[in-house]
This record gives C-alpha cells, sequence and structure tokens, in this order.
C-alpha cells in the first residue's frame, strides 16, 4: 500500500481560527485534516478529512491515527493551535517521530507556575506571586505579597477564574468564585485547576501582546498587539488592535523574545502578553501558539503575512524566517472588538442597515432568549466587528471600542436588567 500524507492541525475548527487553513495550504498541498468529537455529527468541511476523536485526549486521537494508517495515511505533522491541544499534539508528534518540543517544556508552557520561575530564573521581568492548594496558603501568601493581588487558576486561559483580590474577605470569596469556574469548565478543556496562582496586581491599563516566531533558538518579534480590558475588578478582553503605537519599541520585543528562550520555545509562534507600568514591563504569561481572539487575522491584514503560516512551518521543518520580511512595514490598522448587550434577557436583535465605514465585518452569535452577563471572560460575548483604517494610530485610540459600543446599542435589547452577578 502506498503511504499518503496528511497534516493534523488541532483547533483550527475555532471561530476566529480559520485562516489557519489558508497559512498551512501555502506550504503544502498534502490534505489538512481536524479532529474532533461526533465528527460525523457535525463535520466541519472546511477540512479534508475530520478524524473521530476528541483533540484533547492523547488516546482517543492516537487510537484514530492508527485506524487511518490501515488506510495508508500518515501525518506529516500534528500542529496545536490552541492551549488545549498543545501537549497531546508534542506527545503525539514524538510518539510518532515527527518534529516536537519536549514535555518540560510543555509542561512550562502551560503551567503558569513553572512559566515564572522561569522567567526568574533568566531575569524576565514579572510580577511577585505564590502558587497556593488551599485558603490557608492563600491568606499566608497575599499577605508576603500585599494587596491588590490577582487570583487566577494555574493552567487555564482566556480571563478565565481571573479575580482581582483587595483585602482578606475578597480574597476568599474569589478563591472560592475562581474554584467554581474551574468545576464548570475544567472538564470542557482537559484541564487540572487544583492550584492557583496569587500574583502582585499591576495596576494599569496598557497592556499589550507580543506575537513572536521561534524556530531551532532563534526568534523574531512579527506584531505587536495593543489590547483593550473591561475596567476593574474584571479583566476580560474586549477588543485588539494591529499594529501597537509601541511597536517600535526595541526593549519590548527584547524581553518578549527573551520570555520565549527562558522557556525553550523552539518551533512555532508564541504569544507573550505585557502588562505596562511607569515605562516598566512585566511579563504576565506566555502560550506557544498562536495568540487567539482573531489576533492573526489582524496581522495577516496590517502585514499581509499569514502568521498561521510561520507557525506550521516549524512544524514541518521548514524555516519559518523565509517567509517573514526584514523589515515589517504596516500598510494600517485593523483591530477587532466584541459586541456586548446591556445586562440581562435579550429580547431583540435588528442589525444595523448602514455600518460605520471602518467596520469591515460583523457577527452576531446571541440567540434571542440568550441570558446576557457582564463581561468577565471570554464566553460573555455575544458577537465581533472587524475594523480597518488606512492610517497608523500614534497613540492608544478607543474608537474600536466606541465602535462596538455604538453598534451594540443598536443590535441589542434587553427586557430584563441584572446587577448582580456572582
Amino acid at each position: 500500500m502506498v503511504s499518503k500524507k496528511y497534516i493534523l492541525l488541532l483547533g483550527a475548527d475555532q471561530y476566529l481560527r480559520e485562516r489557519a487553513i489558508s497559512g498551512v495550504r501555502q506550504l503544502s498541498n498534502n490534505p489538512i485534516w481536524t479532529a474532533s468529537k461526533n465528527a460525523k455529527f457535525n463535520k466541519n468541511r472546511y477540512f479534508d478529512y475530520n478524524l473521530e476523536a476528541d483533540p484533547k485526549d492523547e488516546a482517543s486521537l492516537l487510537n484514530a491515527i492508527n485506524n487511518q494508517k490501515l488506510n495508508g495515511w500518515y501525518p506529516e505533522a500534528i500542529i496545536p493551535l490552541n492551549d488545549w491541544t498543545l501537549k497531546v499534539a508534542h506527545i503525539l508528534n514524538n510518539k510518532l517521530g515527527l518534529n516536537y518540543m519536549p514535555e518540560d517544556v510543555i509542561d512550562s508552557c502551560r503551567d503558569k507556575a513553572k512559566m515564572k520561575c522561569n522567567f526568574l530564573e533568566h531575569n524576565v521581568p514579572t510580577p511577585d506571586f505564590r502558587l497556593i492548594e488551599d485558603e490557608a496558603e492563600l491568606l499566608m501568601s497575599v499577605e508576603e505579597i500585599g494587596y491588590p493581588a490577582i487570583i487566577k487558576p494555574y493552567d487555564f486561559g482566556g480571563s478565565g477564574g481571573v479575580y482581582l483580590v483587595s483585602n482578606k474577605q475578597e480574597a476568599v470569596e474569589n478563591y472560592r468564585k475562581s474554584k467554581d469556574v474551574i468545576r464548570k469548565h475544567g472538564d470542557d478543556f482537559g484541564i487540572d485547576g487544583s492550584k492557583f496562582i496569587i500574583e502582585k496586581y499591576i495596576k494599569s491599563e496598557d497592556e499589550i501582546s507580543l506575537e513572536v516566531a521561534c524556530y531551532k533558538g532563534n526568534y523574531k518579534v512579527i506584531a505587536v498587539t495593543e489590547k483593550y480590558l473591561t475596567p476593574e475588578p474584571r479583566f476580560a478582553e474586549i477588543g485588539h488592535l494591529v499594529p501597537s503605537h509601541r511597536s517600535g519599541n526595541e526593549r519590548l520585543k527584547e524581553i518578549a523574545r527573551n520570555a520565549c528562550k527562558s522557556l525553550n520555545i523552539s518551533m512555532g509562534l508564541a504569544h507573550v502578553e505585557i502588562k505596562i507600568k511607569d515605562n516598566k514591563f512585566w511579563v504576565i504569561e506566555v502560550g506557544a501558539r498562536p495568540g487567539g481572539d482573531g489576533i492573526m487575522d489582524l496581522v495577516e491584514r496590517v502585514f499581509n503575512i499569514n502568521p498561521y503560516k510561520i507557525h506550521a512551518a516549524a512544524y514541518l521543518n521548514i524555516n519559518p524566517f523565509e517567509f517573514i520580511p526584514t523589515l515589517l512595514e504596516p500598510y494600517g490598522t485593523a483591530a477587532l472588538a466584541f459586541l456586548k448587550s446591556d445586562p440581562g434577557l435579550i429580547s431583540d436583535i435588528k442589525l444595523p442597515e448602514k455600518l460605520p465605514k471602518e467596520v469591515e465585518s460583523l457577527w452576531v452569535h446571541a440567540q434571542i432568549g440568550d441570558y446576557s452577563e457582564e463581561a468577565t471572560c471570554w464566553k460573555d460575548r455575544e458577537g465581533v466587528i472587524e475594523l480597518y483604517w488606512d492610517r497608523i494610530f500614534e497613540c492608544k485610540t478607543i474608537k474600536p471600542l466606541l465602535i462596538s459600543e455604538f453598534l451594540s446599542n443598536q443590535i441589542f435589547s434587553v427586557k430584563e436588567v441584572v446587577k448582580d452577578y456572582v
């Protein structure tokens, strides 16, 4: 039997990850597959084939891969695009003799405590922190670090379970709330969630992310993104803009590269999140995968390069730096902002007849009858808009948020307003 090759993308069936298929297609003519539970009942036709397997479960995925070997199909690479599939992809790449990163590297990229220990060892600036497992350790740690502080699960993402605490009572209450988030969503994302991080709060609205191409010990920043968050005490991401007006800051780029180097990330894109206060930079965390929330689409819109192509190239043992221009010059500014209804029961949805000229696309996924809650993390969104300007902003602009709020007020009606949330 003649063996045939395919490329397996894990996490590319998510909304705002669709351009990954285009990026990989630019590198290879081999079929592009994905994996999902109940694939026969929820077939994604953008892919050449859907494996019937849980992309977060090693045994399930390996069994599906082995079944396809009986038909002559062998994976050329297993490429993860989100945190939840990262470990499984690299374990299987190793077992199958494909390009992979060692398990300890992946663990350091998923375990925020190990990650921060690596930062400290390599002089990467990061807020003071403690790892805790119970309320006694919580209270002792937060007294050592001082208020205000942040509490968050050690292996979750998307702002899930992240709370600001300003006193002992809030520390205990929000620790319990964070644990509740893990109980509710942990199984869906295949996380442990048994431990939590207490971290010194950097009080600043200035936060950015950097996309870093990593390959065999070399690192290059390809984009700097300005982030927009909800006000304290919540930290939900509600918008992104590329390029940030800080894109020329070489110190920022050096810190991002050093953060990736400290974790020994040797292939693919890494997503580095940094807070800024008083011209000081603090690395919050690093993901060994492309940024989410459509940031890659913004990078492609502005620089005319598909970041997923760069990410996939490393997994296919192709030097990704071949596809990155020496000088990256933006053509304009692209942004994405999430639509948000007022809290309550959504009673009506009316799309606007006319959109502001900056809006290139608008998508509403909420439905009449849905219950809209205060924005706390990734799950509390009703839709998204994409925007573009033929100019570069020299300072942080709030235009994406203003346009999002303007359109949200037009689109959503609620008949019941809820004031108190858990």
